[in-house]
């Protein structure tokens, strides 16, 4: 089934930077233009010149650059500079695999199978800060489970607040902290403790409602 996955909260990836996540075992590189109007872009982790990680790279203007030999690729995933031989002109076969990314709820959503139905598992607020992603060291089941993450959906809303989750690899889960602009309830810091104690709560097997319950009645320390 094509479906969208929750992989980072936007303020960990800003005009102009580069990040590295894993998306059920396979690494993919998000990075934002640095460009007036900067887009965003999922790409498979991978130069296809030496295989280096993307993710050490830097990007210049509407391109993403690879540390090694500074290959640099355009928005469209093909590569358009090669600096040992700058008159050369690039084959359009040499290029990245692309995924496609949205930026919703303050999230950077991919889809590794080409998905173009979204938003999947309905919408949320529309002006949402990010607050937190952080790793949890427990399956991704337990972590929908206790947060109250139905069946495929890539997150929940109680009240103000949003917890999304993905799975990066197997036995591992990364959950991803929103909360509504202006509204009433925790602040980010106090969420982003809150979301401490969660991660915590699970990864030690402990019962996690009474934590739940604080995002419930928003009597957070």
């Amino acid at each position: 089934m094509k479906r969208w996955q929750p992989v980072s909260v936007l303020s960990d990836i800003r005009r102009g930077e580069v990040a590295g996540v894993r998306i059920g075992g396979r690494e993919v590189v998000l990075w934002r233009e640095d460009t007036p109007t900067p887009m965003l872009h999922a790409w498979e982790d991978r130069c296809p010149h030496r295989g280096m990680r993307l993710s050490f790279g830097f990007v210049r203007d509407d391109a993403l650059g690879c540390l090694y030999h500074g290959w640099q690729f355009g928005g469209t995933a093909r590569c358009r500079l090669i600096p040992a031989h700058p008159q050369v002109r690039v084959p359009a076969s040499i290029h990245v695999h692309a995924y496609t990314v949205r930026e919703h709820a303050g999230l950077a959503w991919v889809s590794m199978d080409g998905a173009e139905d979204f938003p999947a598992g309905g919408t949320g607020p529309d002006t949402v800060l990010p607050v937190r992603t952080l790793h949890v060291n427990a399956s991704v089941g337990a972590l929908r489970l206790g947060t109250g993450i139905a069946g495929d959906a890539g997150m929940a809303w109680h009240g103000p607040v949003g917890l999304a989750v993905h799975e990066p690899v197997a036995g591992q889960a990364m959950l991803h902290v929103v909360r509504v602009a202006d509204a009433d309830g925790p602040s980010s810091p106090v969420l982003s403790r809150w979301a401490e104690r969660l991660r915590d709560a699970v990864e030690s097997g402990a019962d996690i409602a009474p934590v739940m319950n604080e995002l419930a009645t928003g009597e957070m320390a």
